[in-house]
């Protein structure tokens, strides 16, 4: 078999850890409000899922089950991207990045639990590894000297990486008969629809007002209409060329590509974001993304 799919994977991965950071960016520091943020992302979802429904067109056989497994996983989508940016403002991006990044644990959980499935004891020694790789970057390496920290983000990011597994379960029932970019498209109106319900009043003002900023005008387009429809490109490639868990589980290596990105646009020289840089905080870091990231390779194998 060629491996082709593995090096398109990491790309797709270390593109995802690129507008990560900058997404990071945007919420925190750029956007007056994380509401105009949502319109602006809302933007790029529609025109996106509208070119691609003009290109490819509409399947004539539609069964209503997998139309509303369609649906339901766009919504999921959105939830878990909302809750992700939300999540991004309370937290550093290689920690927030890194819990979400556990949501395989919730679909082998969920697969138990509503598709019969079962789990053997290597694949319940990963869950545990995994969780405990969660709670290690959620509770240790405090910034400000103490060891132990709480994160305050940790029930919105577990709540991105919850709906983040409901998307997949309910987006794999829908491929299964539908034509891929159909779901695409779908997916994207799922998640514009659930960022037009977090509108307010003068949030389009704010977002207009804010991409006056240069600065603001070129991370949004690079990260939400370059970089990120690209990553999500890069991904289906290779789940065409090789078999989707083993593309899922090179994907996972996002978090290392996080802390690398976030850690370097954190120095006195660029300060973009500011991550801590202490050694210690450092270390405990990159210890518990590699368990995470290690436990859902585990996981995902085994």
């Amino acid at each position: 078999m060629s491996t082709a799919y593995i090096w398109v994977a990491l790309l797709s991965a270390g593109t995802f850890g690129i507008v990560t950071v900058l997404d990071k960016r945007l919420a925190s520091y750029n956007m007056p409000s994380l509401v105009a943020f949502y319109m602006g992302v809302m933007i790029s979802l529609v025109g996106y899922a509208t070119v691609t429904i003009i290109i490819t067109g509409i399947p004539e056989y539609l069964p209503t089950d997998r139309l509303l497994s369609a649906i339901a996983s766009g919504l999921c989508w959105g939830g878990a991207l909302a809750m992700m940016f939300w999540g991004y403002k309370l937290e550093e991006a290689s920690r927030a990045s890194a819990i979400i990044h556990t949501f395989p644990v919730f679909v082998a959980i969920l697969a138990v639990l509503f598709l019969g499935e079962t789990l053997g004891l290597s694949q319940w020694i990963a869950i545990f590894v995994v969780v405990s790789g969660a709670i290690t970057i959620s509770l240790w390496g405090a910034s400000n000297g103490r060891i132990i920290r709480f994160n305050k983000g940790l029930p919105v990011l577990l709540g991105a990486s919850l709906f983040t597994a409901l998307a997949l379960l309910t987006g794999k029932y829908a491929l299964e008969e539908l034509p891929l970019w159909f779901v695409y498209s779908l997916r994207n109106y799922g998640m514009a629809t659930i960022f037009l319900f977090l509108w307010r009043p003068g949030a389009f003002r704010q977002l207009y007002i804010a991409l006056t900023n240069k600065q603001t005008l070129i991370v949004l387009l690079l990260a939400e209409f370059i970089l990120a429809p690209l990553a999500v490109m890069l991904n289906v490639a290779a789940i065409n060329l090789g078999p989707v868990s083993l593309v899922s589980t090179v994907t996972a290596t996002r978090p290392v590509f996080v802390f690398v990105y976030g850690s370097i646009l954190s120095i006195s020289a660029i300060r973009l974001l500011d991550e801590p840089l202490e050694l210690k905080t450092l270390a405990v870091k990159l210890g518990a993304i590699i368990m995470i990231v290690a436990g859902i390779a585990a996981l995902t194998l085994l």
